[in-house]
């Protein structure tokens, strides 16, 4: 099964199952342990706080197949801060994102969660204030 994670202002992914997030919330019980080949989960860090962040990793590769992949990301709280002190955020685009967010993480920080959970990564890209990173499972 291909699984894409997603808000519900995003365009889904054509023959991937969708599960929506809301704030803090994740409904995993239509997918099987171990099912997935694929998780495509590219802004679904965003949608929970810090705390709840670990909780979430471990749901999502609790139904990551053996050889899987995937590919999550969020808001980089670093880059965000760097583009809002230079100037290319603005001050009223900066309180957009932050009234967006439910919290904002670092890339180093969901890479040792991952690697420490077993999975090796990728590949990792930073986009504007946004990360993704692409890892697998062993």
């Amino acid at each position: 099964m291909k699984l894409h994670i997603l808000r519900s202002d995003q365009d889904p992914i054509e023959n991937f199952k969708q599960v929506f997030v809301t704030t803090n919330e994740i409904n995993l019980e239509d997918v099987s342990d171990n099912e997935c080949e694929t998780i495509i989960a590219p802004d679904v860090l965003d949608s929970f706080s810090v705390p709840n962040i670990a909780e979430l990793i471990n749901a999502l590769l609790s139904k990551l197949r053996l050889k899987g992949e995937i590919s999550i990301g969020g808001t980089d709280v670093r880059l965000f801060s760097k583009c809002t002190l230079n100037g290319e955020l603005s001050v009223s685009e900066a309180s957009n994102i932050v009234g967006q967010v439910e919290s904002m993480t670092a890339l180093p920080m969901i890479q040792d969660m991952l690697t420490n959970a077993g999975l090796r990564v990728l590949s990792s890209h930073l986009n504007g204030i946004h990360f993704e990173i692409k890892a697998k499972r062993g």
